[in-house]
């Protein structure tokens, strides 16, 4: 065997075997949860020996990080959701943009009970690995997101507010819809169920504030004993 062909195979057996580890990873945290997960039962479900997860990945930890960068929490939404207008249009077009942007993360989420996992377990199980999660989750951020945090809209206070407030339900409810599925008369494991809560969420974003447009204040807003308007200064 010639050195071309010889590199050839040692790639092409370092990727099958680097994708038998993630699809195990992947396979050991939804079967025993991520407090459970470890070194061991990863290369027991791949049919592989330590060493090579220590080669190809460093530790348990790394493994985390290449799952998550290569097949992580939003590995093929942002082609589906990004669109080039995404700062333009009116106050109706905007909203439709924020619930679409939304749902399509809470059908990404739900779809892919990996991820919900790792969500639901690093709430109550702090460790290396989780914290290798988060970081590799902060470090890629949806690229498509950029758009929208460009139109100055969804900066407004009371716009913003209203997004965090949803994008959060979403996350829980998607949380739910593996683990404890029934929530306040919804069957969230039932696609019936499910739509119902993704239609409330669309019917919330209709009801967002509009733009007052240049020259306009905003609604008056109580604060403590006294309404101000959104435009105006508080009193030192």
């Amino acid at each position: 065997m010639n050195a071309g062909i010889q590199a050839v195979a040692v790639s092409v057996s370092r990727e099958a075997t680097e994708n038998a580890l993630l699809d195990a990873l992947e396979n050991v945290l939804q079967r025993d949860g991520l407090r459970n997960l470890s070194v061991n039962a990863v290369v027991a479900a791949a049919g592989v020996g330590k060493p090579l997860l220590y080669r190809y990945f460093g530790d348990l930890a790394g493994l985390v990080r290449a799952w998550s960068q290569r097949r992580g929490f939003w590995a093929g939404l942002a082609d589906e959701t990004a669109r080039e207008d995404d700062a333009a249009g009116g106050d109706r077009e905007f909203r439709a943009r924020i619930s679409d942007e939304l749902v399509a993360v809470a059908e990404h989420l739900r779809a892919n009970p990996v991820n919900l996992e790792f969500l639901a377990e690093e709430l109550t199980a702090k460790s290396d690995v989780s914290e290798a999660f988060g970081e590799a989750r902060d470090r890629h951020r949806r690229p498509f997101m950029a758009a929208m945090l460009g139109d100055a809209r969804y900066r407004r206070r009371d716009h913003r507010r209203v997004i965090v407030v949803m994008y959060a339900a979403l996350v829980y409810l998607a949380m739910r819809s593996r683990r404890a599925p029934h929530f306040m008369g919804l069957r969230l494991d039932t696609n019936e169920g499910w739509q119902d809560a993704l239609d409330m969420v669309r019917e919330l974003a209709q009801l967002m504030p509009e733009d007052p447009g240049p020259g306009r204040s905003r609604p008056a807003r109580r604060t403590g004993n006294r309404t101000r308007t959104g435009n105006a200064r508080p009193r030192r």
